[in-house]
């Protein structure tokens, strides 16, 4: 029996293949206080997976959400929304996953605008995989990255709209269901369909969630490239103070 209010609440993190491997687990880290955890899915491809070398698959990442779910606990994924090898179809599940499984209000909205990294020593650097879709230009010191191109220029022009609209909606403190809803409508759109919300019709997500899951006090991800803003700010020169 899950212990109803634990003294201490605590929350971890574990891959995708670790849940899937330990699910006999989950109920007791229930009932020892876990109110939620934290997993890499990444994407929804299976080809993108393989590439990353994530260790799990397409059908791994739904029956994890299942185990956690089914145990109380609730999951945070993380993504790695844009890859070159991210199609546009494979971005519009990855909100119809979202949308399907109600997990409007534990994923962060800028986990739709992580843009894949490739810093100094990466060993994607030096992957065949990645060599097609690598800028010819130098290395970008402000970033700390090597540039890609998407082949398909769509995915170019919507990572830079949904970045725009996830920093936006942080600075204003909007609802995630909301800012959600506004990138899967543009997501679908440039795919030429209709989004989950508009095929299945609206829904009163207050009424589904009636208490916000618990979640990181910080909406920012390590892994996410920096925003025009901070690129900004870390730009701009410190003052000296005088003693």
């Amino acid at each position: 029996m899950h212990a109803s209010h634990p003294d201490v609440t605590f929350s971890f993190t574990a891959k995708v293949e670790h849940i899937i491997a330990h699910r006999a687990l989950f109920p007791e880290l229930a009932s020892l206080g876990c109110v939620f955890m934290v997993s890499a899915v990444e994407s929804l491809s299976d080809r993108v997976l393989g590439i990353l070398d994530k260790r799990h698959t397409r059908q791994d990442v739904y029956a994890a959400i299942d185990i956690v779910r089914d145990a109380g606990i609730s999951l945070r994924p993380t993504f790695v929304a844009f890859t070159p090898w991210t199609t546009l179809e494979d971005y519009v599940e990855l909100c119809d996953l979202i949308y399907s499984h109600h997990l409007e209000h534990e994923v962060d909205p800028v986990q739709l605008a992580i843009r894949l990294l490739v810093p100094p020593g990466s060993l994607l650097a030096q992957s065949p995989e990645l060599a097609p879709f690598l800028d010819q230009g130098p290395f970008d010191e402000r970033s700390l990255t090597y540039a890609w191109i998407h082949p398909d220029a769509r995915m170019d022009r919507l990572y830079e709209s949904v970045a725009a609209v996830a920093e936006e909606a942080a600075r204003a403190d909007e609802d995630p269901a909301v800012t959600f809803a506004r990138i899967h409508e543009m997501a679908a759109a440039m795919d030429g369909r209709a989004s989950s919300a508009t095929r299945h019709g609206p829904r009163d997500l207050q009424a589904a969630q009636r208490e916000p899951p618990p979640r990181l006090s910080e909406p920012w991800f390590c892994c996410a490239q920096p925003t025009r803003t901070q690129l900004a700010r870390s730009a701009q020169p410190v003052p000296l103070r005088k003693r």
